[in-house]
């Protein structure tokens, strides 16, 4: 009885996980290059006493093994902005945070600082590919980005090149906040992508979906809540039955 409320438990811990998950997409709706998340689950065995044969001595456990990222692109939305770029495809953006550590992102609403540097919304300076910050001619005006990261205009022609790479492994990345992320993996550059101009890329949530996901969940909870519940009550029933007899 003990062990059947165990992995009932565990099961119940993984649901908690997973609708946390889903109620953090549903409150990114509207970040910008936002990612949609999921949690993986695995399977722990561990085996108990007794004289049975092994099969039937190994309990199965609920365990969070991980969560993955479904990295297809968003909508993209024309804005009309020269610094809002959009990346389609593999790919994501390296900033230099104000601590100095390396970060990735695909948020491309990008704006000038007071020194006419590229940064991101928040504040982070955009790398170009020789890893230095971009810095746009304060004279220039007509402001090019091509789909391959290039910056250029008519008076200056080309200014940089945005350093946009990838990994081999997109689980392994490590949210930091402000929609960014972190790696100990080294980086490697991005091929298979191209930038659209005046435009963002919306969160890739939908929420039709996640709500239904959601909705199943806390059934499957609630479930699980009423099984855990009635084998309680037959234990202490029988118990109880224990202590009349004797």
């Amino acid at each position: 009885m003990d062990t059947i409320l165990a992995i009932a438990l565990s099961h119940q811990v993984a649901k908690r996980r997973q609708m946390d998950i889903i109620a953090n997409n549903i409150a990114n709706m509207s970040t910008t290059a936002f990612k949609r998340e999921n949690v993986m689950f695995g399977q722990y065995l561990k085996e108990a006493k007794g004289d049975l044969p092994k099969s039937l001595r190994q309990i199965s456990y609920v365990q969070d093994f991980g969560i993955t990222r479904n990295m297809t692109d968003g909508r993209f939305e024309t804005t009309g902005n020269t610094f809002d770029i959009a990346l389609s495809g593999d790919g994501m953006f390296q900033v230099k945070r104000n601590n100095g550590d390396m970060a990735y992102s695909r948020n491309g609403h990008l704006a000038l600082s007071d020194d006419y540097t590229l940064i991101t919304s928040s504040g982070e300076e955009i790398m170009d590919q020789s890893g230095r910050a971009i810095k746009i001619p304060p004279t220039v005006t007509d402001i090019k980005i091509a789909s391959d990261g290039t910056i250029s205009s008519p008076e200056a022609g080309q200014i940089a090149k945005l350093n946009v790479v990838a990994f081999t492994d997109n689980s392994k990345l490590k949210k930091i906040g402000d929609n960014m992320f972190s790696s100990d993996s080294p980086t490697l550059p991005a091929t298979d992508y191209h930038i659209i101009q005046g435009a963002t890329e919306s969160s890739n949530v939908q929420p039709i979906i996640e709500i239904t996901r959601m909705i199943l969940v806390s059934r499957s909870y609630v479930q699980t809540s009423k099984l855990m519940e009635n084998l309680q009550e037959a234990e202490s029933k029988a118990i109880n039955q224990l202590a009349k007899v004797g």
